[in-house]
């Protein structure tokens, strides 16, 4: 990847319909020989009933708006608006006089009765939406993350919340 303008072309084209369905079921195989293998053989296979993922209606929403979601923030990334707020954040970080940009996010809520398999959709369509992890850029070079998932913090706190996705980065820069 070369600019910074070209960065959307780097993202896996957007899937739909039965495409889309394949691409987030998950199955595993299935070995018949294992119905006479001794019991903890048999048990030990059982683990694999938590690798299944049928996809549901569900699923698609949360994959076509994390998708287009990230889509957006990544147009945004060669705009005049957010060069600027790299230049002030370097100010910042050298501890220099800088005045604060606000930026644009795109956002929204998954809301939903516990257990339904909110978190499972999210994880798939992540899996899905990002599958180059890290994205590299060399004019001007920059390392993006497209998504990063990170936990609410047992006490609620901003400043956990903060440390949290701090965490989170730091640990997919390593990798």
């Amino acid at each position: 990847m070369s600019n910074l303008s070209d960065v959307i072309r780097i993202l896996p084209p957007m899937k739909s319909g039965s495409e889309l369905l394949s691409a987030l079921e998950v199955l595993p195989e299935y070995d018949v020989a294992i119905c006479d293998a001794d019991a903890p053989v048999r048990l030990m296979a059982l683990s694999d009933l938590y690798r299944v993922y049928v996809p549901n209606q569900m699923s698609l929403e949360i994959y076509s708006k994390l998708y287009l979601a990230l889509m957006r923030s990544l147009q945004k990334k060669g705009t005049k608006l957010a060069v600027q707020q790299q230049n002030q954040n370097f100010k910042a970080i050298m501890q220099q006089e800088y005045s604060g940009i606000m930026g644009g996010s795109d956002s929204f809520t998954i809301i939903g009765a516990s257990g339904i398999g909110k978190s499972s959709a999210i994880s798939r369509a992540i899996t899905l939406v990002t599958e180059n992890r890290i994205i590299e850029v060399d004019s001007p070079y920059t390392k993006i993350i497209p998504c990063i998932c990170v936990q609410c913090p047992f006490d609620s706190s901003v400043k956990g919340l903060l440390l949290e996705i701090l965490r989170k980065v730091d640990e997919v820069d390593v990798v």
